[in-house]
């Protein structure tokens, strides 16, 4: 298994990281930004071959770009992210991705072609085939769909329609546009990677939802609002890096799910955002993966529930 951590920053700034961190792997490279002409920010990658020590890792090159930013009293933010290259779902543009299909039952994903008519269905959502990651047919993906089905459907103490909905780590900006579909008021995308960025846009107007779902470019410093429920369907090392946020960005009764890491690690994804104030209300797998929604505790103590029905509803197969 493979895994592709990739730094972005001011040009300067990386050309120095880069000697701090090569000893993290052998195959680190520097790079322009690709959407700069002047080069001003560039980018540093770093491929790492095995799941054991990522972790780790990942939060050991965490701390030499704070102590960075920290040392060369940076304006701009460094942004970290990782991409799992063994597990990735087939590319929106291969042939895997030429005919609509349905996630879940009240739900179709169509590919964008140039004679397209404008589809009549309220739940179809288009996505441009030709912007790569985030199609819908990945197991974390899949799991993150139903649990806002079931949430958007099941009866609950908290109502979906109406509500405002945070997609941290939004890639193509599937869940975003979804929520809305699903009758969220407004959602937020977030997105480190500036080509997934302009293809959440693309994607969001071609589903004419410029009014109603929004797509930020950076991390948690773009988020200053609340939100009843936050989507994050990310890998673990960015989950435990970036995890002790999301309460900060939570509403009172609000509800966050929590996706993107192997069956075998629920119970180290429980512990960690269990720490931080939140307490586990329903987990569910799907071909190895999982996922998990959470509450705040003090919601919790009141009495209140979180569970999406009265009865147990099992999502794994």
């Amino acid at each position: 298994m493979q895994f592709e951590i990739t730094i972005e920053g001011p040009y300067r700034a990386i050309s120095k990281l880069s000697v701090n961190l090569h000893s993290f792997s052998p195959l680190i490279k520097k790079i322009p930004g690709h959407n700069d002409k002047n080069s001003e920010r560039g980018r540093i990658v770093i491929l790492e071959s095995g799941e054991e020590h990522l972790d780790r890792k990942l939060l050991d090159i965490s701390s030499i770009v704070n102590e960075a930013k920290k040392a060369l009293s940076l304006r701009s933010e460094f942004y970290m992210r990782v991409r799992n290259l063994a597990y990735s779902e087939p590319s929106s543009g291969s042939s895997q991705f030429m005919e609509p299909f349905s996630p879940i039952d009240s739900m179709t994903i169509q590919p964008w072609t140039p004679n397209l008519a404008q589809p009549t269905g309220p739940r179809t959502i288009i996505l441009d085939p030709h912007h790569a990651f985030g199609t819908g047919k990945h197991p974390t993906t899949l799991l993150c769909l139903r649990i806002m089905d079931l949430i958007a459907n099941g009866s609950r103490a908290q109502p979906f329609k109406g509500a405002k909905v945070l997609d941290f780590g939004c890639g193509t900006g599937l869940l975003a546009i979804a929520a809305v579909k699903m009758g969220a008021q407004e959602a937020v995308g977030v997105e480190t990677d500036p080509s997934s960025v302009q293809a959440a846009k693309t994607n969001v107007n071609l589903n004419h939802l410029s009014g109603r779902v929004a797509i930020r470019e950076g991390s948690w410093e773009t988020v200053h609002e609340k939100y009843d429920f936050i989507f994050a369907n990310l890998v673990v090392a960015a989950l435990l890096r970036t995890g002790t946020h999301i309460p900060d960005h939570l509403t009172q009764t609000g509800t966050v799910v929590i996706s993107g890491f192997g069956e075998n690690q629920m119970g180290e994804m429980k512990r960690f955002f269990e720490d931080t104030g939140l307490t586990i209300s329903k987990q569910s797998t799907l071909e190895g993966w999982g996922a998990a929604s959470f509450s705040k505790k003090i919601y919790l103590d009141k009495g209140w529930s979180s569970c999406y029905y009265s009865k147990h509803v099992e999502l794994s197969r």
